[in-house]
């Protein structure tokens, strides 16, 4: 790792308090809510989507971290390349110690049969299914898919402004309503049905992977020209 690429990382490591603060603090805010609920109630068993906080928070963070960063990295003469290159190391470690934390939370959340009070906000049906490796590769690659996810919106931001941002929206929009009537009108549902069906969250996880190297090359792409 050259000096460049370290500072990126430093740089980034200087606001902790976005990286790692603010997404706990708002998965947890949403967690103590349930649990304070799920204690008023007679043994219900409650399954919460409190955990996709988190993730969404991933995607504003990685829009939000290279508008912040990007500028002030190319002010002081970094190449686009070791900016990057840095930028995904930062996402990748906060990918993985995220994910190590959520495996061990939902752990002890199964443990403990919902934390006493029968509170299911990480250990949840289908998802951890798995063992800790396969729950770690469910948490970690959805994690690393919506950070790049947001990379790519910042960096076509970066490369072509607002207007080529709204363009690719509105392009997005009108592929999406397509997909959707062929799939509806042509019956791809069924197909598209019986590939997931039987496939577990770690093997859909593992089909993620690819479409998250891809979101890694698109951004890189889009870095290499883009202005300031």
């Amino acid at each position: 790792m050259n000096m460049a690429v370290k500072g990126i990382v430093k740089m980034h490591l200087r606001d902790r308090i976005s990286w790692f603060l603010v997404p706990w603090c708002i998965m947890m805010s949403s967690f103590l809510i349930n649990l304070i609920i799920a204690g008023t109630m007679n043994d219900d068993q409650i399954i919460t989507g409190g955990l996709a906080s988190i993730y969404i928070y991933s995607m504003v963070s990685g829009i939000v971290a290279v508008n912040h960063t990007f500028p002030f990295a190319l002010g002081l003469s970094v190449r686009r390349r070791d900016y990057f290159t840095g930028t995904m190391m930062m996402i990748l470690a906060v990918s993985i110690v995220t994910s190590i934390v959520l495996t061990l939370l939902s752990y002890i959340e199964d443990a403990s049969n919902g934390w006493g009070v029968r509170l299911f906000f990480f250990h949840l049906p289908y998802v951890t299914d798995g063992n800790a490796f396969q729950q770690f590769i469910v948490f970690f690659s959805f994690l690393l898919f919506m950070y790049l996810f947001g990379f790519v919106i910042s960096s076509l931001f970066r490369r072509f402004g607002r207007t080529g941002l709204l363009v690719a929206a509105i392009v997005s929009l009108i592929i999406g309503t397509v997909l959707v009537f062929a799939i509806i009108h042509l019956e791809w549902w069924r197909d598209i049905f019986d590939f997931f069906d039987g496939r577990s969250a770690f093997n859909i996880a593992l089909l993620l992977l690819p479409v998250t190297i891809v979101c890694s090359l698109v951004s890189y792409a889009l870095f290499r020209r883009s202005t300031i």
